[in-house]
C-alpha cells in the first residue's frame, strides 16, 4: 500500500511540476516615445505583465500594462491569478529590466519577491545570478 501511495504521489508532482509555467514583467518604452541620449537612463519606463492564463487545455497570455513597477498592485494581479486556478503555484515570474532604462527600484523588487513567495511564485531577474 505504501508503494502505491509513494507512485501516486510522486505522478502528482510531476503533473505539478509539469503545468508550472514561466512568465514574464518586461520594461519598455511606449511606442513613440524617445530614450533619454545616451549615458543617462531613461525615466519614462513602462512594465508589460506577460500573464499566462490557463483555461483547461488552452493557455492565452493575457498582457497587462503597468504605469509604474508596483509590487502590491503587480502581487495582487498574481496573486488572483493563481487563486482562481488560471496560473498554476510553482511557476516563475522573470522581471526583465532594460539596460537602456533607469530599471525597477531594488526595494520593490524585494516586496514583490517576498510576495510571490508566499503564493508559490519563484521571481528571478534577468541580468543578475
Amino acid at each position: 500500500m505504501k508503494t502505491i501511495t509513494l507512485i501516486i504521489l510522486c505522478l502528482t508532482l510531476n503533473a505539478v511540476i509539469v503545468c508550472a509555467e514561466d512568465f514574464h514583467l518586461v520594461e519598455t518604452i511606449p511606442y513613440g516615445d524617445t530614450l533619454v541620449p545616451s549615458g543617462a537612463p531613461a525615466t519614462n519606463s513602462i512594465y508589460v505583465l506577460l500573464l499566462p492564463i490557463h483555461t483547461g487545455a488552452k493557455v492565452v497570455i493575457n498582457p497587462v500594462v503597468l504605469k509604474t513597477f508596483d509590487a502590491k498592485e503587480i502581487g495582487q494581479i498574481i496573486g488572483g491569478a493563481v487563486a482562481r486556478g488560471l496560473l498554476p503555484s510553482g511557476s516563475i515570474l522573470h522581471i526583465d529590466p532594460s539596460p537602456q532604462m533607469e530599471g525597477p527600484p531594488e526595494v520593490q523588487i524585494k516586496a514583490l519577491t517576498d510576495y510571490c513567495k508566499k503564493i508559490g511564485i519563484t521571481v528571478k531577474v534577468s541580468g543578475t545570478a
